[in-house]
């Protein structure tokens, strides 16, 4: 299998070059001027074509973004009826949206599943001149010459004649590994990418850590990685060789994906309160899917997950719990919290749903294996778990669980909310450093800390 692997890379460092030239693709090193050296300084209109033809991969990306422009309303005439942006009309306008990040369309990465739209890539146009991309751009059926100036119409045409990578090439179709030696180390990531997305790739919270992203799917990072995030500052790495960049991609592919265990538990603290964890308010107005006969303050807690689908998880106020999400992925919850009925999207970022909604499918308990329901009562013994008590719980809450003024005695909360106590106990409280014990701590200890808990003072 190894030397198998091997025979490719080989392959294609052999193939790279001719499959870059024979696509005309432009990066400073392979744009040259008529009779020049392969080692020449390119000229100077051939480094503004470089950066040119980096803008049109932005605007192929998302034009409405990178030139500031309000969203279409309609969805695009060729746009199938049953395609999956039917609903968000501007999305249909989208060059990739129909022609894909690997450039092929339906013969490629959208072949089938629910991206699939039918419509052929832009490979095919490899060879034209940049006026015959203009042309098909401005005609009825792309209707793209009442969107465009002269500049953004030259910048995406010279993107589709000199930038489609040859992204088979590159990227192995079968696995989405980068078809390059592995590195263990990239100086342009070290010095470039680092400063906005960390040395582990994780550090922004409004995007999937980079690892994450760059093996579900390497076309999109090798596209974004080449010429920049539409209408942000991102650098574009077009200016070096394609093989630098995607050595740099395969580097990235290597980066650690987001830390399941914490990403359950701050989910949990999510589902707790989540404007508390994230640092915000609530909306002064009720949560619209709140039951409108319920009595409820201005900026109230009708926002907060808990207050609707319970610390049982099981629902409340006649709104159903979350115990039906148990195992679903996290994207279909993600789709769920940004519907217009729980209405979250402009809420929370991207680690914010990520983290709910792998609390949501992993991180749920069954309350009644650690609580009668009629008693409540917790199932353990307390005499058994005092040394867990009174090394890990009573530093902050102290030996009777009253220290904390700002919240009641943890005898109370235990005895009169036991749920909630153990919601707590195994995913920490919100916008606090209270540890998580749900995964440190087998089912049989946390019983018996919970009892512990409700043979503590009720009041202060």
């Amino acid at each position: 299998m190894r030397s198998s692997y091997i025979s490719v890379l080989r392959f294609s460092r052999i193939a790279l070059a001719a499959a870059f030239m024979a696509t005309g693709l432009m990066s400073a090193p392979t744009v040259h001027a008529a009779g020049a050296k392969a080692n020449a300084m390119p000229s100077q209109a051939d480094q503004k074509l470089v950066a040119s033809v980096a803008a049109g991969g932005r605007m192929y990306d998302n034009w409405i973004r990178e030139l500031a422009l309000k969203k279409p309303k309609s969805v695009h005439p060729l746009y199938p009826s049953d395609g999956k942006y039917t609903d968000t009309a501007w999305q249909t306008w989208r060059c990739v949206t129909c022609h894909g990040w690997d450039y092929l369309g339906d013969r490629g990465g959208s072949t089938k599943g629910e991206n699939f739209t039918g419509i052929k890539g832009v490979s095919g146009m490899i060879g034209s001149t940049a006026e015959q991309v203009a042309e098909v751009l401005r005609d009825d059926k792309h209707g793209y010459g009442d969107f465009f100036d002269d500049r953004a119409m030259v910048d995406i045409s010279n993107f589709v004649v000199k930038g489609l990578v040859p992204m088979d090439r590159v990227v192995d179709r079968a696995t989405g590994r980068a078809l390059i030696e592995p590195v263990s180390s990239s100086a342009h990531f070290s010095t470039i990418c680092v400063n906005c997305h960390g040395a582990d790739g994780r550090m922004m919270k409004t995007i999937p850590p980079l690892g994450e992203a760059a093996r579900r799917n390497p076309w999109q990072a090798m596209h974004k990685m080449l010429n920049g995030h539409p209408g942000d500052d991102m650098p574009a790495l077009r200016a070096f060789d394609v093989r630098t960049t995607l050595s740099t991609l395969a580097f990235i592919q290597a980066l650690p994906p987001r830390d399941p265990l914490y990403s359950i538990a701050r989910g949990g603290k999510l589902y707790d309160d989540w404007a508390e964890e994230i640092g915000t308010r609530y909306p002064k107005d009720a949560h619209l899917a709140f039951p409108k006969d319920k009595q409820v303050d201005t900026g109230s807690s009708t926002w907060r997950c808990v207050e609707c689908h319970g610390w049982d998880y099981k629902g409340a106020h006649g709104i159903r719990g979350v115990r039906n999400m148990i195992g679903a992925h996290p994207s279909a919850i993600i789709k769920v919290l940004k519907d217009d009925t729980h209405n979250l999207d402009h809420k929370l970022q991207y680690a914010d749903f990520y983290d709910l909604a792998s609390f949501v499918s992993q991180g749920q308990v069954d309350m009644n294996e650690y609580i009668d329901a009629r008693s409540m009562q917790a199932r353990g013994e307390a005499d058994n778990s005092t040394q867990y008590y009174l090394t890990l719980c009573a530093t902050c809450h102290g030996d009777e669980g009253k220290d904390i003024r700002t919240m009641p005695s943890l005898g109370r909360v235990a005895t009169e909310r036991p749920w909630q106590a153990l919601h707590k106990v195994l995913h920490g409280h919100p916008g606090d450093q209270m540890p998580a014990w749900q995964a440190t701590m087998t089912p049989s200890v946390i019983k018996d800390v919970l009892a512990k808990l409700q043979t503590l003072p009720t009041r202060k």
